[in-house]
């Protein structure tokens, strides 16, 4: 498997689409986050500043300048002088007290970085922090209060690593996820790809693997499994009715061919050589018939027809009927036509709509046998207008009611009857052209034909 097709399968580039979506998301998230975070820490080291000045300010109330310069120089020389600013000034500036030279003015916040003048018994930290830093008045002299950011830069740094340590195991996890996807889907497309090169070779009988899955993959693999088996389908009947086809021209064209040479042996022989031509020009007659019903069949169900025209079924039906009613009677039947009353509308070709009906009507008179009744209707139907052709003649086996819409097949097996098996199969292929269905019924006794074509509705 070739690492480049499964990397741009459709599985990856869509997981990797969505990945650098999250990784969109999860960068604005995290600009988000670290501002809320800064925000609120903020907040809570201001809070804490302002405390320590009111704790400041109510020692101090009743102190005086000097005393509040020593309250000050006791804070910074404890431990908290380590990370606190602290530091007081007098009216003019000077700085009695403290561990830090900045003096913001009164009532103002600044944050600055500062190194913290720490006495000598606290060590030598040199160490640069941030300070956020403030200023209030007291008893004439200015207080200012600091304390270090420190402890928010390093959770906001903890926050960016925390996201960014998700956003790789994510992203990393999300794209092993897509490779694995792809590569499925990759082998599965190669299997598909083997297939089908497979029954290009001639092997129709080659099947896509079944995986039971449900994703797309898997229902279109069922979806070519069953255009396959169509296609083999097709295959056979193209196998069978070629072997038909030469089966049926044979044995007219030997027929036809023996008869010339008598009448060419007769017209030697200075005979009377008539008779044997008649049989040779019927043979070749029918011959025609067949050829050009394969060929009519091929123009329907390729499209080739002339344009649909809006029609009324029942003058097609009537033109049959009246052709056909002492056709019926000559064969000793009864041919029984029941017109409709209102108009059978549809979109077709009238030319083949009479070949639907005449063929129907034939066949039925053809098989049903002496002293059949056959009954021919169009009438308005749920479905559409219907065609309708029964006979009370011995009918069609329900097992055999599919095979005889193939062209060529015919119930004899030997094959010795006069009928090309094309009569039904030009009915299908003209009633599928018109977007109709064709199904055969027992009609108890005999066969019931029907075509149900779409109804021509106003528009």
């Amino acid at each position: 498997m070739d690492r480049a097709d499964v990397l741009s399968g459709a599985a990856f580039k869509a997981v990797l689409r969505a990945a650098l979506v999250f990784v969109l998301v999860l960068a604005a998230m995290t600009v988000f986050s670290i501002r809320l975070i800064d925000k609120a820490m903020t907040e809570q080291v201001r809070a804490r500043v302002v405390e320590m000045e009111r704790s400041i300010s109510g020692i101090s109330d009743d102190q005086t300048p000097s005393n509040i310069a020593e309250l000050v120089a006791q804070v910074t020389r404890g431990s908290a002088g380590q990370t606190l600013a602290y530091a007081v000034f007098d009216a003019s500036g000077l700085r009695l007290a403290g561990n830090t030279s900045i003096r913001p003015e009164h009532g103002t916040w600044v944050e600055v970085p500062y190194t913290l003048e720490l006495p000598a018994h606290l060590g030598d930290d040199a160490t640069e922090r941030v300070f956020l830093m403030h200023a209030v008045t007291i008893n004439g002299m200015t207080l200012v209060v600091g304390r270090s950011t420190e402890h928010i830069v390093a959770a906001k740094r903890e926050a960016l690593r925390g996201f960014a340590l998700t956003g790789f195991v994510v992203v990393l996890a999300t794209l092993g996820i897509g490779y694995a996807l792809s590569s499925r889907s990759q082998r599965a497309l190669e299997d598909m790809e083997a297939v089908l090169d497979r029954v290009s070779r001639g092997e129709t009988t080659a099947r896509i693997a079944a995986a039971g899955g449900n994703d797309q993959i898997d229902r279109i693999a069922r979806r070519m499994n069953e255009h396959l088996d169509q296609l083999d389908a097709l295959f056979q009947q193209t196998r069978r009715t070629s072997a038909s086809v030469a089966h049926d021209l044979r044995r007219p064209l030997a027929r036809a061919t023996i008869g010339m040479e008598r009448a060419l042996a007769r017209a030697e022989a200075g005979e009377d050589a008539s008779t044997e031509i008649g049989k040779a020009l019927a043979d070749l007659s029918h011959l025609q018939s067949v050829i050009a019903s394969i060929l009519r069949i091929a123009r329907i169900e390729s499209g080739d027809v002339a344009e649909m025209q809006p029609l009324d079924l029942r003058d097609v039906l009537d033109e049959v009927a009246e052709t056909f009613v002492p056709v019926a009677e000559d064969a000793g039947q009864r041919l029984v036509y029941g017109r409709a009353d209102g108009p059978l509308s549809v979109m077709g070709d009238a030319e083949m709509l009479a070949q639907l009906v005449v063929n129907l009507v034939q066949n039925a008179i053809t098989h049903a046998g002496a002293g059949a009744t056959i009954t021919l209707a169009g009438r308005d139907v749920p479905e559409g207008i219907e065609i309708a052709v029964s006979d009370t003649g011995q009918g069609i086996p329900a097992e055999m009611r599919a095979k005889v819409l193939e062209p060529f097949f015919q119930a004899d097996a030997a094959r010795t009857g006069e009928g090309s098996g094309l009569g039904l199969p030009l009915v299908k292929a003209i009633a599928d052209r018109h977007g109709g269905t064709l199904s055969l019924e027992d009609a108890a006794p005999g066969l019931r034909v029907r075509a149900v074509l779409p109804r021509l509705t106003a528009s």
